[in-house]
């Protein structure tokens, strides 16, 4: 048995779901409860919320990244250790790929087995909320062209509201019209404002005050959640036994050569865009990470094989990153002696020749890629993709399909790309070019979950070690 946990969905984006799960990890932490927080799909902002609120590493759990027989044991690792777990969900409840909506939150809890507590926002009605309760409870939807049955909604928290006479009548007409037990109602906390901006919210790194904001919401939910109702709610999935690896990592694992590789990951307030199951997933393939921050190390590390570059906001912190130029000269001669570099969308970004950031501001960066980056103030891609390889990389070979996601507001100018075939997940039928390759370099604005694709991951770790095999320093 593994560690009991929630769901705690909503009907749509902007209830709340995200500034609830921070506060109920805080509130649940701070009562001695080791809580492990989750995220539902390919986010990288949310959970350094999460992470900081309950004091454990947040990590994702993602069906199209990975695949649903995947999602139990990366659950079961990120367990270890916990009382319980709490998921936070994506979008709403039922959105997902196409009208179906695979990969749903729904689509998550069904596969885990986890009970779903809905968030409702008490601000924009009373009795009518009981009917989306019981529509969202009991709707039966398809997956594959079989009907599957909803997931266990449990209870329902009202988002918004004070104490007070309204209050009284959502939750009477809830549990009695809905079948639901209301466990309890927070109330708008301005003081504990989260900020936005183009890709989300502002990561936790840049945010000195989040800390004090977490305290607040906590408070919040400890005058009006009931914690022991809910936690009580919890359960546990069913983990298959007798294996730490499904099948698919487990082959590539017990391939790998017991000879590992040092690899430096750009990990500082501007580069925070990765999965804490891929890095550790590196780490089991014998890599040894070795954090490096390009906007304040003078140099990178010495004695690598290799560079890992994952997303982030290099538009937002221009100056920085075109001021550290002994930085960049260190990459520049790390390149010239053949370092393999792998890079996701910012890391990419920072690959190229310049980036004009959203008020026109310009910085000349590393120039390994002939590219010019332009923020573009609008959403370019957002989505699932599939990209097949249409050359040989330091990830995989050509023809090999990896499914990844993309959400970025540039655009870049300069050589064409070539690295990938990319297909949106939710229409095959549209599709782009995408990528960049040099020997021993792959970027693009593609993000890989290395548990979706371990034979990538062992691939980009035996590219470094035979890099330092063959190479005389």
């Amino acid at each position: 048995m593994t560690a009991p946990g929630i769901v705690i969905a909503a009907p749509e984006s902007g209830v709340g779901k995200t500034t609830f799960t921070a506060g109920l990890c805080r509130a649940l932490a701070r009562r001695g409860v080791r809580v492990q927080p989750f995220k539902a799909g390919p986010d990288f902002i949310d959970p350094s919320y999460h992470t900081l609120a309950a004091g454990r590493e947040c990590r994702n759990l993602d069906g199209f990244l990975t695949s649903p027989s995947t999602l139990p044991f990366l659950y079961a690792r990120g367990c270890a250790g916990a009382d319980v777990a709490v998921v936070e969900g994506v979008m709403g409840l039922y959105d997902g790929i196409g009208s179906e909506g695979r990969n749903s939150t729904a689509s998550l809890a069904r596969t885990l087995s986890l009970p779903v507590v809905l968030l409702l926002d008490a601000t924009k009605g009373a009795t009518s909320l009981a009917a989306t309760a019981l529509g969202f409870a009991t709707l039966s939807t398809t997956e594959e062209g079989r009907r599957v049955p909803p997931p266990s909604v449990v209870g329902v928290i009202l988002c918004g509201l004070r104490e007070g006479e309204l209050k009284t009548l959502i939750s009477e007409a809830v549990e009695r019209f809905a079948g639901l037990p209301v466990l309890g109602s927070i109330r708008q906390v301005p003081e504990a404002h989260f900020p936005s901006r183009h890709l989300g919210l502002i990561p936790a790194a840049e945010r000195s005050e989040l800390s004090l904001q977490l305290e607040r919401l906590a408070d919040a939910i400890d005058e009006g959640v009931s914690l022991e109702r809910l936690t009580a709610l919890a359960k546990a999935p069913s983990i298959p036994a007798g294996a730490s690896f499904p099948p698919e990592v487990s082959r590539v694992l017990e391939a790998a050569p017991r000879q590992g590789a040092r690899i430096a990951v750009a990990r500082d307030k501007v580069f925070t865009f990765y999965y804490r199951d891929g890095l550790d997933l590196l780490e089991e393939l014998g890599a040894e990470l070795l954090e490096t921050s390009p906007a304040a190390d003078a140099a990178l590390p010495e004695e690598i094989d290799g560079l890992y570059l994952g997303g982030g906001y290099p538009e937002e912190f221009l100056g920085e990153l075109s001021g550290n130029e002994s930085y960049l000269a260190d990459l520049r001669r790390w390149r010239v002696l053949g370092l393999p570099v792998y890079a996701e969308c910012g890391g990419m970004m920072y690959l190229a020749r310049e980036i004009t950031g959203r008020n026109g501001e310009r910085a000349d960066l590393a120039g390994l890629l002939d590219l010019s980056v332009t923020m573009t103030g609008r959403l370019r891609r957002f989505g699932y993709v599939e990209a097949r390889l249409e050359e040989e990389t330091l990830l995989a070979s050509r023809g090999e399909m990896l499914r990844g996601h993309e959400f970025h507001y540039s655009e870049s100018a300069g050589e064409p790309p070539t690295a990938y075939l990319v297909r949106r997940a939710s229409r095959p039928e549209v599709c782009w070019n995408e990528g960049y390759v040099r020997p021993n370099l792959l970027a693009s604005y593609v993000h890989l979950h290395f548990w979706g694709c371990p034979g990538a991951a062992a691939r980009f770790v035996d590219t470094c070690r035979n890099w330092r095999n063959a190479h005389v320093r």
